[in-house]
Formats: structure tokens, C-alpha cells, sequence
């Protein structure tokens, strides 16, 4: 009897070593934070001026076991494939021109796999703003007819323009050229950023 209960026990240590030989655990994306240029993209942020060819982030993770991990990009069906990894590496290069004005969030499916396990998360990268936008005119053609007797100071036209880059970029300054025999009847007085009186 004594010997029986020492060959379970023996079986069941047996078994127990080979169940917990055969687990195998996912491999994981180190969470290095939006500031990060290394880890799942996660809240990653990229500048619309940035060159196509650019190496812009290196995905980079682990496997509890230590085996060889290689990393993957997708894109949902028919979106545009901004981004470009090399498998073992994980280095990422840019291979789309971006625009901001266009597109300014690109939804990305970044994949890490151990060769048995394969982890997959959705991110979003945001595009962020540069000042290449030329500024519009709204309002154009300038063709302006003035009475003979409009009173010195008053507004004959009122110039609006617009700029489609963000924050400082967007800002917009008016200047008036005129030709030296005209140069004492016109100025432009400010009123506001976006739209200017001519006088």
C-alpha cells in the first residue's frame, strides 16, 4: 500500500514537471509611455513634415522565455500604409508623405510574435502640425471701385484670409503694396487677425 501511494505520488510529480515544462506564455510590447520613441507606438505623435525614408520608432518587446521575438505592421483594408517595420529589428520607417490637413490620426495594428504566440494591439499614431500651409485669400478678385469724394479714413474693403496650419502657423499678417504715385492714399488698419480693413 505504502509502495502504491509513492508511485502516485511520483506519477503525479512526474506529470505536474511536464505540464509546466509545456507552458508557453505570450510575448508582451514594453509600455515605455506617448514620450517614447521604443515600445507599441501607443500614443506615439509624428510631424507631418517628417522625410519619407525617416527611421521614426523602434517596437520593441519581450518573451517570458526568452525565445527570439519579430514584430509586424498592419493597416486596416484600404488604408493608406504610412509605415514600414523590419521584422527582427523592429525598427520602423516612414514610406508615405503625411499631411496633417489630410489625415491627422493613423490607425495602426502592431503585432509581436515569439513564432508560437502572436500578440496583436491596435494604436494610434498622431500627426502633428507644421507650418506649410501658404495662407488664402477668401475674397478674391481684388477689383475695388472708389467715389472721388469718399472721405479721407473710411473702409473701402475689407481683406480676409485664411491659414489651415494649427496654432502659430495659422496665424496670418497683412502687408499693402502700392506703386509710388499711389502709396499716400491707402493703408490698412488692423482689426483682426483674420480679416483686415483697407483705407
Amino acid at each position: 500500500m505504502k509502495e502504491e501511494k509513492n508511485t502516485h505520488a511520483l506519477l503525479f510529480l512526474l506529470l505536474l514537471h511536464s505540464t509546466l515544462g509545456q507552458l508557453d506564455y505570450a510575448p508582451h510590447f514594453y509600455d515605455y509611455g506617448p514620450s517614447s520613441t521604443h515600445g507599441n507606438m501607443a500614443l506615439f505623435s509624428i510631424s507631418e513634415d517628417t522625410s519619407v525614408g525617416t527611421q521614426i520608432y523602434v517596437l520593441n518587446g519581450t518573451d517570458p522565455e526568452d525565445d527570439p521575438v519579430q514584430y509586424g505592421l498592419t493597416f486596416e483594408k484600404g488604408s493608406k500604409e504610412y509605415f514600414w517595420v523590419e521584422s527582427k529589428s523592429g525598427n520602423v520607417t516612414l514610406v508615405q508623405e503625411l499631411d496633417r490637413e489630410t489625415q491627422d490620426e493613423i490607425s495602426v495594428l502592431v503585432s509581436i510574435t515569439d513564432g508560437r504566440n502572436k500578440v496583436v494591439e491596435t494604436v494610434r499614431v498622431f500627426v502633428t502640425d507644421a507650418n506649410d500651409e501658404p495662407p488664402e485669400f477668401q475674397n478674391l478678385p481684388f477689383i475695388i471701385n472708389i467715389p472721388e469724394d469718399t472721405a479721407a479714413g473710411s473702409s473701402i474693403y475689407r481683406v480676409q484670409a485664411v491659414d489651415r496650419d494649427m496654432g502659430s502657423g495659422g496665424s496670418v499678417s497683412y502687408y499693402l503694396q502700392t506703386i509710388p504715385s499711389t502709396a499716400s492714399f491707402f493703408g490698412i488698419k488692423w482689426k483682426h487677425i483674420l480679416q483686415q480693413d483697407i483705407i
